[in-house]
């Protein structure tokens, strides 16, 4: 009877020892998760495994490609770089570098990467062959924008035709704008110049400077400063903005400083929203909101409409506004875009107005 109660004990003790020895690991779940299109959880299950083994290679790799299905592509490079910097002929990691340096537009890059493999595989020759494919990324923009206001009341309707250069370079960006007004019967050019560096894949800075010789309504100049932080990733990724302002008008100083937030809501839904603080001519702080939807309709066609209630200074000194709009952007194509937008600006002084603008872009 004791012989028979220690075998079934000895027994229960190896199953439970094989049992345990059959459960997956958290990197076999992290796999699993990736492979399912889980990219979220796949990476919360390999962050501890890397944090506690920085030389576990096969777990930065599975991070990298996690980190770059979820768009993390500074993430996803990081994870890749520690992978190489343990086992540099890491055939995966350098695909996985290809790979998000093909995501950023940067072929040649893309091509050093899997020279840096050393290899050829069927993988290896597919991305080669979409790399030779691809037709070079635009790096200049035009963009051309009038405007036709129809005011209430005796005034004489407002015309505005605005005209802007960008170029993009690796993560910087130049642009320049031009914009001509005439309101009051009276006529103003204004001229901006502005910088744009990309410190990451989810933050980002930029400053304008600009002014209208001779001004009547626009700014004589105007400087910008501003940028975004991306704190959440993914299809629901939240992104803060921040704009400030120091412009000189006619009738004197106004600063203004909007933080804001994007919310993106599965990827083809965002909303953003701007609280608007301007301290006017006198000093005083007046204050107001901007909110906005955007839809993703299909890869082409993207909707939006929004509302503010907040001072403007549209009319050369600071205004309480309340505006509803809405419009649509289309891609015709790779390189040609059309926009048509429509508002009405309900103002506390002075007439009411309703714009219609129209819009082209090319990219080449």
């Amino acid at each position: 009877m004791i012989r028979t109660c220690l075998f079934a004990l000895a027994l229960s003790c190896a199953t439970t020892v094989q049992a345990q020895n059959s459960a997956p690991t958290d990197y076999e779940l992290a796999v699993q998760a990736r492979l399912a299109g889980d990219a979220a959880r796949a990476a919360d299950l390999l962050e501890p495994l890397v944090a506690a083994d920085p030389h576990n290679s096969d777990a930065q790799v599975q991070l990298g490609l996690a980190r770059m299905a979820l768009g993390e592509l500074d993430a996803a490079e990081a994870a890749f770089r520690a992978a190489l910097a343990v086992a540099p002929g890491y055939t995966d990691a350098h695909v996985g570098l290809a790979r998000i340096a093909q995501r950023r537009g940067d072929n040649a890059a893309a091509l050093r990467a899997l020279d840096a493999a050393g290899v050829q595989n069927a993988e290896i020759a597919e991305l080669r062959r979409q790399l030779a494919d691809a037709p070079s990324d635009p790096r200049w923009k035009i963009d051309v924008d009038a405007a036709y206001s129809w005011i209430d009341g005796p005034q004489p309707d407002w015309r505005e035709l605005a005209f802007q250069l960008r170029r993009s370079e690796g993560r910087a960006a130049i642009g320049a704008r031009v914009e001509y007004a005439r309101r009051f019967d009276r006529d103003d050019v204004y001229g901006e110049a502005q910088i744009d560096y990309r410190l990451s894949d989810a933050a980002r800075l930029y400053a304008t400077l600009g002014g209208t010789p001779d001004a009547d309504f626009r700014p004589k100049w105007q400087l910008g400063l501003g940028g975004s932080l991306r704190v959440n990733g993914g299809l629901n990724a939240t992104v803060l903005t921040l704009d400030g302002r120091q412009a000189r008008f006619v009738t004197g100083d106004v600063q203004s400083l909007s933080p804001g937030i994007e919310q993106y809501l599965g990827g083809r839904f965002w909303l953003t929203g701007r609280w608007i603080n301007l301290f006017d001519e006198r000093g005083t702080h007046r204050s107001g909101y901007f909110v906005r939807g955007d839809v993703q309709a299909s890869e082409a066609l993207r909707l939006f409409a929004g509302y503010s209630d907040a001072p403007d200074t549209d009319e050369g000194v600071v205004v309480d506004v309340r505006s509803l709009f809405g419009g649509v952007s289309l891609d015709l194509g790779r390189r040609h875009s059309f926009r048509l937008a429509i508002a009405h600006d309900d103002r506390a002084t002075g007439a009411d107005r309703t714009q219609l603008t129209v819009g082209f872009g090319l990219r080449f």
